[in-house]
């Protein structure tokens, strides 16, 4: 191992799709680094270093991380965010980005690494560590750095003082500006095998293996996913009657129990509707991949495969783009507080034009 080695880039770049746990591999990598009686390529986690990354206030442990300034609130730096970083890095250690974008209430702004980090970051790489051998910087999305902050730390980032190690956490490293690519050693993450999130979901939410086999597939190799899934396990079976309930109603032209079902909706609230559309969108998709006769694509579970068995006809490619663009529009109204009754019953109106369209 290149700890036991000491043979440790100054700078390594973690790089994957979102939620495939970059954030987790970084931390516990800088927790490994810091702890005092490491044994077996493990933190010990009971070390003063380890209690100290356990409540996320290590001293020689500093994030940088986007947001959105903000004068008036004096958040300048990524320090002025620290109790909403702790409060994401506990809640959401995947680190889904829309996550964060909530947290930090950015609205319509988008979260950027200002230049005043990077002043902060070539003053404070001039100190030494504090308490450790390692002063260690994880830079969290450095694909939304701006240039001049880029800039900023090239000279730092190539030639940082001994015991200095930045660690770049990238969703798209291709947007990372070049120059700093090439300062840095490449780790690429591959979402996670099935048989991994099945262990974490049973670990982290208690589920039994036959719920975590099923959602395992439907997360797709992230664990964001398999939070969402997770954290919501009880919501499944109601979201999967919900969408069958108003499909039916849909092709039937029922408008006043579509009227009902949108009551319905509105009364989920912002978040748990808005995972509804996504739930809804998502079987939009199966729906019409089902029709490929390719089971090994499909992401179904056996009820849903069961229902889709005789409703995937109706999603073909007359209509699918169109129906998973109204959801994705319903979606953001309610990300932007429109009325979700309206909204809802809206988006089941154009529906009926959608789905009882005929296939050219």
């Amino acid at each position: 191992m290149m700890v036991d080695t000491d043979r440790i880039p100054h700078a390594m770049m973690l790089s994957g799709p979102s939620g495939v746990g970059k954030m987790m591999l970084a931390r516990a990598f800088a927790n490994y680094l810091h702890c005092q009686e490491p044994r077996d390529g493990e933190p010990c986690g009971h070390c003063q270093a380890c209690l100290q990354h356990r409540n996320f206030n290590h001293p020689d442990l500093h994030f940088v991380f986007p947001f959105v300034k903000s004068k008036t609130r004096k958040i300048i730096v990524s320090d002025d965010l620290i109790p909403q970083w702790k409060e994401m890095l506990q809640t959401y250690p995947a680190m889904p980005t829309e996550k964060w974008l909530d947290i930090i209430d950015a609205g319509n702004s988008q979260p950027r690494i200002y230049v005043e980090d990077a002043d902060a970051i070539v003053r404070s790489e001039s100190l030494p560590a504090y308490s450790s051998k390692y002063k260690i910087f994880i830079i969290w999305l450095p694909e939304r750095m701006q240039v001049e902050a880029a800039n900023k730390l090239l000279k730092v980032v190539e030639e940082p003082p001994e015991g200095t190690i930045f660690l770049f956490v990238s969703n798209d490293p291709s947007k990372v500006l070049p120059t700093i690519i090439s300062r840095t050693q490449s780790y690429p993450l591959s979402p996670l095998p099935r048989p991994e999130i099945e262990k974490y979901l049973m670990r982290r939410y208690g589920l039994p293996d036959y719920q975590a086999l099923e959602l395992s597939a439907l997360a797709e190799g992230r664990l964001s996913k398999a939070d969402e899934l997770g954290g919501h396990s009880d919501e499944a079976e109601e979201f999967e009657k919900l969408f069958r309930d108003v499909m039916r109603a849909v092709y039937a032209r029922k408008l006043l129990l579509l009227k009902n079902y949108s009551e319905d909706c509105a009364a989920f609230g912002r978040e748990k509707l808005i995972r509804f559309l996504n739930y809804f969108s998502r079987m939009i998709r199966e729906n019409f991949i089902y029709n490929l006769h390719m089971p090994e694509l499909s992401r179904l579970t056996r009820s849903e495969a069961e229902f889709s068995r005789r409703f995937a006809p109706f999603i073909h490619h007359s209509n699918v783009e169109e129906i998973i663009s109204q959801t994705g529009r319903a979606s953001n109204d309610v990300a932007r507080n429109a009325n979700p009754k309206i909204v809802m019953f809206d988006f089941f109106l154009l529906l009926i034009t959608a789905l009882t369209r005929i296939p050219k």
